[in-house]
């Protein structure tokens, strides 16, 4: 059962007053009820709600409670962009870079992960490095893949998801495992981070590890939206030397 991290984090994230409809699709969509879901979501996408905008590309993405159809989660998730949603950038990102429902692109795709990542988005500063890495879409820049990694590593250092409750209801605890599987991809991501930066630090020297302590420290503003304001407060330099700059680094 492979969830979409972003789209659980929305569905779960907004308070009750004011999104009744938004609500009760996504009570739908967790208890396993797409149709249902995208019955209460079609509407509200179709008089401008971003939030629905993207909870439907992520469904069509998928082909839950719709019909699979890439190219229109596409055009949900461009919408959904034109509001700011850097996760709805990031998703445009993943699809030109792999081709789906869009003519692959790494062009625009860099330029879509670098958008939504100076928004703050991990994910996106997690695939923006990559990119940087691999020489995708832009050319080849160790030290800026290393930077947007460690920062995309901080925010899966200090995020983690609380799996504990005490409501034990149906759809609390379906709730809960949908949780778990994020959770799981987590740390997914952030061992694929680790490795990415073993790998990198391989090649570097003296006068490399001083030009990534530099660029950390110049990135760690785009930490913020998606990170809590204490992990925003952390001093950069300090915090993460110990775990991801190259000469410390394991």
């Amino acid at each position: 059962m492979k969830l979409s991290c972003s789209i659980i984090f929305i569905l779960l994230s907004y308070p009750p007053y004011g999104y009744a409809d938004f609500k009760e699709g996504g009570y739908a969509y967790i208890d396993g009820d797409y149709e249902t879901a995208a019955n209460e979501f079609i509407p509200l996408a179709e008089r401008g709600d971003h939030r629905a905008m993207y909870a439907l590309g992520s469904m069509y993405a998928a082909g839950h409670g719709v019909e699979k159809d890439l190219k229109k989660s596409f055009e949900l998730f461009s919408e959904a962009a034109k509001y700011g949603r850097a996760d709805a950038m990031y998703k445009l990102g993943l699809m030109y870079e792999q081709g789906q429902g869009v003519k692959e692109n790494q062009k625009k795709a860099i330029r879509y992960y670098q958008k939504s990542a100076k928004k703050g988005y991990p994910l996106a500063q997690y695939r923006f490095g990559l990119m940087y890495e691999k020489g995708l879409g832009a050319q080849q820049n160790l030290i800026n893949a290393y930077a947007w990694l460690v920062i995309a590593g901080h925010y899966f250092i200090y995020v983690p998801i609380n799996l504990e409750s005490e409501n034990n209801d149906s759809l609390e605890g379906k709730k809960q495992q949908i949780l778990f599987f994020q959770q799981q991809e987590m740390d997914r991501v952030f061992g694929d981070i680790t490795e990415h930066l073993q790998k990198i630090k391989q090649n570097m020297n003296a006068e490399d590890i001083e030009k990534v302590k530099m660029k950390v420290i110049a990135l760690s503003k785009y930490r913020k939206r998606y990170h809590a304001k204490k992990i925003r407060s952390l001093k950069i330099e300090s915090s993460i030397e110990s775990l991801f700059l190259p000469e410390t680094l394991y």
